[in-house]
């Protein structure tokens, strides 16, 4: 992709776009209770052709959202998580100015989550399957450390913090 057609989305997340991390219910899943930590990008304009651009090179979401006031008009919504906002903030870091911080986060977050499954050690219960030669075998029901749950929601605090959304948790 051309750097100066980089230029011109990274100037669009930087004026109009949301660069976070968001944090999910914890989920129940045989006997684990784990929250969500989501890297995400997202772009609400009225302008429809900016966000196909954005949509065109980096892929994710493309929708439409209803007017939030009544005279107003709909907005379009490009988003993109995970894997997906951790490259595309690869991309437009080196033009990105008033987002920098928080891609500088997406990047610790993804670098931790890239551990994770080493980090699936507290046993809360326990389940019985059956072994191949129908024996039962016992196998605990893992949930991440606390160390691990506590890093992830200190950068989403952080990012929080960043985003000037702190006072409302």
């Amino acid at each position: 992709m051309q750097k100066t057609t980089l230029a011109y989305l990274a100037g669009i997340v930087d004026g109009e776009g949301y660069v976070g991390i968001k944090r999910s219910k914890a989920y129940r899943c045989q006997g684990r209770q784990t929250p969500g930590y989501h890297a995400r990008i997202q772009v609400r304009m009225v302008d429809e052709p900016a966000v196909a651009m954005l949509h065109k090179a980096f892929g994710g979401s493309l929708y439409r959202e209803k007017p939030h006031c009544n005279n107003g008009r709909p907005l379009h919504c490009w988003c993109v998580s995970d894997a997906q906002a951790e490259s595309t903030c690869r991309m437009l870091w080196p033009f990105l100015r008033v987002k920098r911080s928080q891609a500088k986060l997406i990047f610790r977050l993804r670098r931790t989550q890239a551990n994770g499954k080493r980090h699936r050690t507290k046993a809360v219960g326990f389940h019985i399957m059956t072994h191949w030669t129908g024996c039962p075998v016992k196998i605990p029901n893992l949930r991440f450390s606390d160390a691990y749950v506590a890093r992830l929601d200190a950068l989403w605090s952080d990012m929080r913090k960043l985003n000037g959304l702190a006072r409302f948790q």
